[in-house]
């Protein structure tokens, strides 16, 4: 009878992404085209360097961008709702600790006249105070809720952590700073960030130069605005704080872990392999976290590890959520397993395994153009550039068992870990 041979896991092959077209328009914005396709669609999208790491007051960034849509010169909120419905389009705005986000999704034939709709919200906002009140007890009745959790309150505490009181990205927002926020204050922010001189667009889909120009001819004709460019180095000055924060939160049935760390730059040549031990650590369901604390010990239904970017700053996290009683043996395995990266070889199997699971993945994050924008304004945004989407797939398909240990030796440093422990404990 013949031995069953386990299957041999051959690495799956994933060609380098092409990358986005760089122009510049007659005012100095940077554009960047972004694929192209027919079906009819375009994706703008107006990033403005800021965010709420540069904020002078707390929320001041996010009720600023959120107030773009609610008036603009020569149109109410209702009309400007009314106008996206008719012609089957939708603007999303958001704002990120390094960046204000504005992204229209139209079909290409109606892009002229939404463009002048965008220009109108971008250029001349009104902030009506009535609208702001609406704004604010929506947002404050969000954050109501969402402060019954403790997966989010832990990551408030993480990052107060991670940052140090000092830093617009270490302050816990609190109830208060939703009501201080005025109509001077946004208008304020706003005059500082939204303008010509700190503004880069991408623009992706069913692309022509009638789209282009029409673009040009709307947003990058003249100069507008009185922001200057922004200076994005706040996130040089942060202070951790280590070890074990707790936080008492009564009448919840599970408690929040966080581990983590202030990790690197996204320039530094260890960036993507960490990116990779990071992933096999506790990235997908089949990671050692998962095997060890869900499938093993069965302290919890999922927990996981990501790197998160602030500027070119990366940060190192792991999060799950457990039974109180389990938070001390959870916390002992995540050692347990670190300590494992750092003193025992990774099998072969094993990085090919992941590096399967990467490039999967990989492809489907960038199956159409709108999700491979994404991709490379993230990329962009975080300092390693669009070269560092193709430089990642590379370093998946080259890295090493040493070169992973010597990552892993290098950055997992129990001394300089962050613990926040939250719930009713």
């Amino acid at each position: 009878m013949e031995k069953n041979t386990p299957p041999v896991i051959k690495p799956m092959q994933f060609s380098g992404l092409a990358l986005p077209v760089s122009r510049v328009m007659p005012n100095s914005i940077p554009l960047y085209v972004i694929g192209n396709d027919d079906r009819g669609v375009v994706r703008l999208e107006f990033v403005f360097k800021g965010g709420y790491g540069i904020q002078q007051k707390p929320l001041q960034a996010t009720f600023t961008n959120r107030m773009l849509r609610e008036g603009a010169a020569g149109y109410s909120s209702d009309e400007i709702s009314q106008k996206l419905d008719y012609y089957g389009a939708w603007i999303e705005t958001y704002s990120s600790q390094n960046a204000n986000h504005i992204t229209l999704y139209s079909l290409s034939k109606y892009i002229v006249p939404l463009l002048q709709l965008l220009s109108a919200i971008i250029k001349q906002p009104t902030f009506p105070a009535d609208n702001l009140e609406t704004v604010r007890r929506s947002g404050l009745a969000a954050y109501e809720v969402a402060s019954q959790k403790v997966d989010v309150v832990s990551q408030r505490y993480f990052e107060k952590r991670l940052w140090g009181e000092g830093n617009p990205l270490g302050h816990v927002v609190l109830a208060q700073d939703y009501r201080n926020i005025t109509v001077g204050d946004l208008q304020n922010y706003y005059n500082s960030v939204y303008s010509s001189n700190n503004c880069t667009v991408f623009l992706s889909g069913t692309v022509d130069e009638k789209v282009i120009t029409a673009l040009e001819n709307t947003f990058g004709s003249d100069e507008w605005g009185s922001g200057c460019a922004m200076d994005m180095q706040f996130a040089k000055a942060y202070s951790s704080e280590f070890g074990r924060c707790n936080v008492k939160m009564d009448n919840t049935l599970q408690s929040a872990v966080k581990v983590g760390f202030m990790a690197l730059d996204s320039t530094s040549p260890d960036y993507h392999k960490l990116r990779f031990l990071t992933v096999l650590l506790g990235g997908y369901f089949g990671s050692r976290l998962m095997s060890n604390i869900r499938e093993e010990n069965g302290f919890t239904y999922h927990i996981w590890a990501e790197l998160d970017t602030y500027g070119d700053k990366c940060a190192f996290m792991i999060s799950s959520e457990m039974a109180t009683e389990y938070v001390e043996p959870c916390l002992a395995e995540i050692y347990k397993e670190i300590e494992r990266l750092k003193n025992e070889p990774i099998e072969v199997e094993e990085i090919e395994h992941v590096r399967n699971y990467i490039l999967g993945e990989m492809c489907r994050e960038v199956e159409g153009v709108s999700a491979r924008a994404e991709v490379f304004v993230n990329a962009w945004l975080s300092g390693e550039g669009f070269e560092g989407v193709n430089e990642y797939l590379k370093a998946v398909e080259s890295v090493t068992p040493d070169e992973l240990m010597e990552v892993a030796r290098k950055y997992f440093c129990n001394d300089k870990m962050i613990e926040v422990v939250v719930g009713n404990n």
